[in-house]
């Protein structure tokens, strides 16, 4: 997790393999920029946290569970990625993102078959950290999957997939044409939806419950629909202790350079 948020992610792919990281530089502030987004800044906002006035304690405490949110997406979809490639060891994947408000896809994997070199399948990531994950899927990753399939997001799709097979050194730019026209035509995509939860989020039936309706908007085989649930105790507990550790792993990579 931590070479994921200093944009290492060959580095952490070895770590997933069990490889020592090979060599690696870190140009001007990389290490501050990475804790920084692992960390909730509160300075410009602690005298209304604190304050007499319940109208700026209330808008500052707003501002702050905001920025918890923002970090904890951001922090959720580096762990998802971290499952994904684990899952998928062969697929080619986008690295996350490094901002914490993004509207892009929040992970992206290719799998090309060794033989014939066509696209297998594209996985679509929709990685949602929440105290109410439900609600969130039953509310934005439905519409969400819905605009993909209704085909207004292709111009995105075609974006992020021609980046990925820009950087596998064995593809010409005809072949990537190829790989690209069959995406477009035989339409070989799935959707992988990650969440977190906790013991309230459940029903009789576990968490199943909180994916209801995913055929009506994914269509076809099963295969096309993935679903993975991160449970704990509280949420955003977790996600905190986990981003002080990643901290600490920075520093002390940095300490090691």
């Amino acid at each position: 997790m931590a070479w994921l948020y200093l944009r290492k992610p060959k580095h952490a792919v070895q770590i997933i393999n069990q490889l020592e990281p090979s060599r690696a530089g870190f140009p001007g502030k990389v290490f501050e920029n990475a804790i920084s987004l692992l960390s909730i800044r509160l300075a410009d906002i602690a005298t209304d946290l604190s304050g007499a006035d319940p109208e700026k304690e209330k808008t500052a405490n707003n501002k702050k569970n905001k920025r918890i949110e923002q970090r904890d997406g951001l922090l959720f979809q580096h762990l998802s990625w971290v499952a994904a490639s684990i899952d998928m060891p062969a697929a080619l994947a986008t690295p996350p993102h490094v901002r914490r408000a993004d509207k892009g896809f929040d992970g992206l994997l290719v799998s090309i078959q060794d033989a014939s070199g066509e696209i297998s399948r594209v996985v679509l990531c929709e990685d949602k950290a929440s105290i109410n994950p439900k609600s969130l899927v039953q509310g934005s990753v439905w519409n969400e999957i819905d605009g993909i399939v209704n085909g207004n997001k292709d111009l995105e799709l075609l974006d992020a997939i021609t980046a990925i097979l820009r950087e596998q050194a064995g593809l010409g730019a005809d072949t990537q044409e190829e790989l690209l026209e069959a995406l477009i035509y035989e339409r070989t995509r799935a959707f992988r939806v990650a969440v977190t939860a906790m013991p309230e989020n459940a029903d009789a039936g576990g968490y199943q419950h909180i994916l209801k309706d995913f055929d009506k908007h994914a269509l076809g085989a099963e295969t096309v629909r993935l679903a993975e649930v991160l449970p704990s105790v509280d949420t955003r507990s977790f996600l905190k202790a986990l981003a002080r550790k990643i901290r600490r792993e920075i520093k002390r990579i940095a300490d090691n350079v």
